[in-house]
């Protein structure tokens, strides 16, 4: 029983060594660089991508952030996939009003047996897009003005991946202090994804602010083996740039590359978004399972001292220090 505690602080020393060298190294440069993009001769083409699924009351605003991206006009696309949507959704965007850019609509009848539903309506964005790099954000997205250039000026010549920051809004209606832990929770799920990038080894990612370069996607043929697997857009594939390419992948930092989206409303929704991430855990690769399992063990042993501590009350002091140094590292 005494051997878990002692363990405990051998893993926290471990997760803070990983934490503090994959922040220097994005802070150093070793990982995150900034290539600044000069004029409009030096910028590349870009077409944003949105899946939409019965999204008609996100709409309106989607279109009014992304009508404020400050990029050159000649040099953005916008596609909007209606993926089998039965609201207004189709009809709202035929609707809209980005006249500055180039616009595209796609509508989705129906997904071959064989397809996910949001991969398959990617995939149909991708193959009409014009641009260089595929930039993405969902129905619920919130962009601010720069996003595109800030997401842009992180790529290099050899990088072909910029995984981005989407938290979670705690504006009004979302003060409240449930939506503030939740966005707590999810701040910690992008620290660990930058803390993996700059290490050279990014673990996850999310669809909601994410880019990579067109050849990329036609490079690896797409989603490939995971084409049929109804979540993972953005992680799945992001395992398979880092495995099967050269590419480099950076993550974006900078505070005007942020997109903010909405957090789950009620617990139902809540526990369905967990249930998804979770359910691609069995198709990650080898190492990176080894790597989950390593976190979940690592927490988990806070609950099995809990039950130790109540059944020899003199270890409390040892476990309420191990407690407070958790506390510490996430700060």
């Amino acid at each position: 029983m005494a051997l878990f505690i002692p363990l405990i602080f051998i893993l926290q020393f471990l997760f803070s060594i990983f934490y503090f060298f994959g922040y220097l190294r994005l802070k150093s440069g070793l990982n995150y660089l900034s290539y600044p993009i000069q004029d409009s001769a030096t910028r590349p083409s870009v077409s944003i991508i949105i899946s939409l699924h019965n999204e008609e009351t996100n709409i309106p605003s989607l279109i009014q952030h992304l009508t404020m991206q400050k990029y050159p006009n000649d040099l953005l696309e916008i596609i909007f996939v209606d993926d089998r949507s039965v609201d207004k959704t189709y009809e709202l965007l035929s609707k809209n009003h980005i006249s500055k850019f180039s616009v595209k609509l796609l509508k989705i009848e129906e997904t071959p047996s064989d397809f996910a539903p949001k991969k398959y309506a990617i995939t149909q964005a991708v193959s009409q897009a014009s641009g260089e790099i595929l930039l993405f954000t969902d129905a619920d997205g919130r962009p601010g003005p720069t996003w595109v250039s800030s997401m842009i000026s992180h790529f290099s010549p050899e990088t072909g991946m910029v995984l981005g920051y989407a938290p979670y809004t705690t504006h009004h209606p979302f003060n409240k202090t449930i939506f503030r832990i939740l966005a707590l929770e999810y701040l910690s799920h992008a620290a660990v994804s930058a803390a993996s990038t700059g290490l050279n080894y990014p673990v996850t990612c999310v669809g909601t602010n994410l880019a990579y370069r067109k050849t990329v996607f036609q490079q690896l043929s797409g989603y490939g083996k995971f084409s049929a697997v109804h979540t993972g857009d953005d992680d799945l594939f992001l395992q398979r740039v880092r495995e099967e390419t050269d590419w480099e992948i950076r993550y974006a930092t900078a505070e005007n590359s942020h997109v903010f989206n909405a957090p789950p409303e009620k617990l139902s929704k809540f526990y369905d978004q967990r249930l998804r991430y979770a359910s691609k855990g069995f198709i990650y690769p080898l190492k990176f399972k080894s790597i989950l399992i390593f976190f979940y063990f690592y927490n988990l042993l806070y609950l099995i001292n809990l039950v130790f501590m109540m059944i020899n009350p003199s270890w409390f002091p040892v476990y309420l220090i191990a407690l407070i140094s958790k506390y510490m590292i996430d700060y």
